[in-house]
């Protein structure tokens, strides 16, 4: 693989390789070494790469980097508990991939939408590392469960089963935290 198409391909990547790492890790500093480290190891192995595959091996990559990290914090920042700044990235990256955004949104609906998307956060880094890189991956990043599974190592029974509990677990984090 040339320089030119390995630095296109990061262009193409790294912003994806970036929100995985801040949903999984919660802190934009390590969600940042992880890319940098990411795209250190891809350079390194640049010649096993194949262009049809590399976005697997990089998210594959960037989870492994993060779950190596959680695993020495030997504890979670709850993303509530997060500065403002990051959940403003957070939900500035989470924006960007939105599909349809009204023109002109009233300040009530910027307020409800702001809201529901600080619950929805709150709850997604309530779920354990691997549920939250499932719901990231599917739900987040619309990846399909095959290339999941890819990424994730694991087979795709798995990876549906996860997405399942995970999607039920966030459905009682999301009740608690409404009060219900």
């Amino acid at each position: 693989m040339s320089e030119d198409v390995f630095l296109e391909l990061v262009q193409q990547h790294q912003a994806q390789i970036y929100r995985h790492a801040l949903y999984l890790l919660n802190d934009q500093d390590d969600a940042s070494d992880v890319t940098q480290e990411t795209l250190i190891k891809a350079w390194q192995n640049t010649a096993e790469l194949r262009s049809e595959t590399i976005r697997s091996w990089l998210l594959k990559c960037a989870n492994n980097l993060c779950i190596d990290l959680l695993r020495r914090r030997r504890f979670q920042v709850p993303l509530a508990k997060a500065d403002d700044e990051a959940l403003e990235t957070l939900i500035h990256y989470q924006k960007e991939n939105t599909p349809f955004q009204p023109s002109n949104p009233s300040p009530e609906d910027l307020s409800v939408s702001q809201e529901r998307q600080e619950l929805v956060q709150q709850a997604i880094a309530r779920l354990s590392p691997n549920f939250r890189a499932v719901v990231i991956m599917r739900e987040i990043e619309g990846m399909p469960f095959e290339e999941i599974a890819e990424t994730l190592n694991q087979p795709v029974g798995t990876v549906k089963s996860n997405a399942f509990r995970a999607r039920r677990k966030l459905r009682e984090i999301l009740g608690s935290l409404l009060g219900r």
